[in-house]
């Protein structure tokens, strides 16, 4: 089975790039798909994703000079701070660890540098569509 996880803040601008495909996704017939929105990664969620053959995340990704571009981004943001939130690379190993499975996962993201408002509605929807369209082609 494939899951496609989008993910972020629908209150912070074109941070809720993620979930926003997940939501155009939900109108389309996606065979043997499981669409998962969520506002952050969270360890609980490696339950969800354990019987997937393949993982694709969707989330916005920032930088500074490259707004509105997508990519294949895999930020490893570490911290000392007590958060309920972890990256891609460490919910992967929770699965492999507690579960035994390795499912392959892709990363899509759409590069910003605004995570307070969307600043040009019809690069954001373009990105958007452009994600859905490479995403019927993977699956």
């Amino acid at each position: 089975m494939l899951i496609i996880v989008g993910f972020g803040n629908e209150l912070r601008g074109e941070d809720a790039f993620g979930v926003d495909v997940i939501a155009k996704l939900q109108k389309l017939q996606l065979p043997n798909t499981k669409l998962i929105s969520t506002f952050q990664l969270t360890p609980e969620l490696s339950l969800e994703l354990k019987d997937a053959k393949k993982i694709i995340f969707i989330d916005a990704s920032y930088c500074i000079n490259n707004q509105y571009k997508l990519a294949c981004a895999l930020d490893n943001h570490s911290s000392n701070s007590l958060s309920h939130q972890i990256s891609i690379k460490t919910l992967m190993y929770m699965i492999k660890e507690l579960y035994s499975k390795n499912p392959t996962y892709e990363v899509f993201s759409m590069l910003t540098n605004s995570f307070n408002e969307i600043q040009n509605k019809k690069n954001y929807e373009r990105c958007i569509k452009e994600t859905i369209k490479s995403l019927q082609i993977v699956n």
